[in-house]
């Protein structure tokens, strides 16, 4: 992703919680990002909050701009399950706002993830490691 000449004014805010989260603000902004995730039952997807260990966001002028939503036993694993950043503020430092938040919070653990090619070069960039040794299997 391009590095942009653009710039946020004015603070850009880290919550932690579900404050100021509805399923609908969440499905918009995970379509737009676009991150591929089901978004089309409201209940499931704010039940997939409720249910995370950490959820961060992002707001910019009262408006939600950035989403980091977390698994983690505490001890020796966490698994980052969705970041999502608005497109017109992508590139501005938010995801890694968001990802430094994710990095504090969790502290001695690792920080593993799923990811499709096309943000490799973002966590690249903030230090990641690709990991060919995994399985999974939908239940």
């Amino acid at each position: 992703m391009p590095a942009r000449t653009q710039q946020l004014t004015g603070a850009l805010e880290i919550r932690e919680g579900l404050e100021g989260l509805t399923p609908g603000r969440i499905m918009t902004l995970y379509r737009r990002a676009p991150l591929r995730r089901p978004v089309d039952d409201p209940r499931r997807v704010w039940q997939m909050f409720e249910n995370s260990s950490l959820v961060l966001t992002a707001w910019h002028d009262g408006r939600l701009v950035g989403i980091a939503r977390v698994l983690t036993d505490g001890v020796l694993y966490s698994y980052l399950c969705d970041l999502a950043v608005e497109p017109d503020v992508q590139g501005l430092g938010i995801g890694r706002r968001l990802i430094e938040a994710v990095l504090e919070r969790c502290r001695g653990t690792e920080l593993v993830l799923r990811d499709s090619d096309i943000s490799a070069g973002f966590y690249a960039r903030l230090g990641f490691e690709r990991v060919h040794n995994a399985w999974m299997r939908r239940a």
